[in-house]
Order: C-alpha cells, then structure tokens, then sequence
C-alpha cells in the first residue's frame, strides 16, 4: 500500500473541502456587483477569520473575570486574571500519560504559585464543547457561562510527597511552619476546632505523587483541599501570570 499516496490525497481533500465552504463567499464578494452581499460576505468571512485567531489563541491563554472573594487580597472580585495554558504542560487527548494526564511537561507548579484548575465537583468536557462555551463566556465579557465545568483559582501550598498541617491557621510542611505573605487570615478571628470544620485545623495529610494542597488566599472563606482533598497535575489547566 503507498501510504504516502494516501496521504496526498487526504490533504488534497481537506484543501478542495476548506475552498468549498469559502468559495461560496468569495465568489459573492469579487462578481457580486451588489454592495449588500459583498458587505455581507466580508462579515462573515471576517468572522469565520476571527473565529479561527480566536481557537488558536486559547490554546496558549486565557482570560477570566474573577467572581468570588475566595483570593483577597491577592485578587479582587471582578478582577481580570490571565493564565498561561502552556505554562506546566500540554495535554492532547488521548495522547495523554496514565500517570500525569499530560502529553508534555515544559514544568512543575511551585509553591505560592497560582494556578487555573478543574473544580473537583465538575467534569473536564469534550474539547469542542469547552471551545465553544469559552467563546461565549469571551464574547460576554464573562457575563454569560454555558459552561458544565466549573473552574477554580487558587494558589499551590503543598507539593508531591509532603505532609502537611494547618494548627491554629498555621500551616506547616514536613513539621516545618510555612511563611505565606499571601494569607488572608484575619476575616475571622475565630479558631475552629478540626471536630468542627477543617478551616482551621487540619491534618497531618500526605500528599501523594503527582498531587498538589491547594488553598484560597482568603482562609477563612474559601473551597480548597481543605474540603476536597488533593488536586491532581491533570486537573491543572495552567498558571495565573497576571490580574
């Protein structure tokens, strides 16, 4: 078999099925002599054009209106935050690891890194659903999410194989207390007993392989680790590089 015939052929048929669907158009916009199509044509190619920039361009980043207080003092509500898509790793399903979930790691997430992810209580959607809800929530400025999966951010604390503790608001890794300048921690001067909630007193826990503690800036009304546990590197979109 010439496989490599076959694969001409292939290509030619993409080539003749992309001019097939733009012929229509640009024939109306170079012998159309009505201005009224050729303005129509120009929109739609224009948007066909924009569409396709648009694709593109979500695969290296994205940006998001912050909706809750879950990260003050870090980041505000309404806040724009940008995240960087390719910032740990890229993931081209189904040429993904069983291990990672990623296709290509470029790197790790670091502690007091804050990261785009999965919520643990949604599922990851097929590609072009989760393309075409992001258009709608971009296009909306944020205001309009048809979305299924729901997105969080929050900042890295722990990493792969430590132990961690939170006495008192206090965190600690491996026995050690963690400096965090980032920690709002002071919202409710309360100290929760671990019988009663897992806020202010939790642990120890071990994080396990591959697996990060993440945690809300603001300690005392966030939904982190603390509530669902660790986050996997596959539930890890990206990294927040501004806001």
């Amino acid at each position: 078999m010439n496989y490599s015939y076959d694969r001409e052929e292939l290509k030619k048929e993409k080539r003749n099925a992309l001019k097939a669907i733009l012929k229509p158009f640009i024939f109306i916009y170079y012998r159309s002599n009505s201005l009224l199509y050729r303005a129509a044509a120009r929109l739609i190619l224009g948007f066909i054009i924009a569409f396709v920039l648009f694709g593109i361009l979500t695969l290296f980043i994205r940006f998001d209106r912050m909706k809750s207080s879950t990260m003050m003092n870090t980041i505000e509500p309404n806040d724009i935050v940008i995240t960087s898509k390719l910032r740990y790793a890229v993931s081209l399903r189904p040429f993904v690891s069983s291990l990672t979930g990623k296709t290509i790691i470029f790197s790790r997430p670091k502690r007091g890194d804050i990261v785009f992810m999965i919520d643990p209580r949604t599922k990851r959607e097929f590609f072009l659903k989760r393309f075409a809800s992001y258009f709608v929530y971009f296009a909306t400025f944020g205001n309009v999410n048809i979305s299924k999966t729901r997105y969080l951010i929050k900042r890295i604390v722990g990493l792969p194989n430590e132990t961690i503790e939170i006495k008192n608001k206090t965190v600690y890794i491996n026995g050690e207390m963690l400096n965090e300048p980032w920690a709002n921690i002071d919202s409710d001067s309360r100290i929760l007993d671990k019988e009663v909630s897992t806020r202010d007193n939790f642990g120890p826990h071990i994080i396990g392989y591959n697996e990060y503690f993440v945690m809300s800036d603001n300690r005392d009304y966030g939904y982190d680790s603390r509530d669902f546990g660790n986050v996997h590197f596959s539930n890890i979109d990206g990294k927040v590089i501004s806001k």
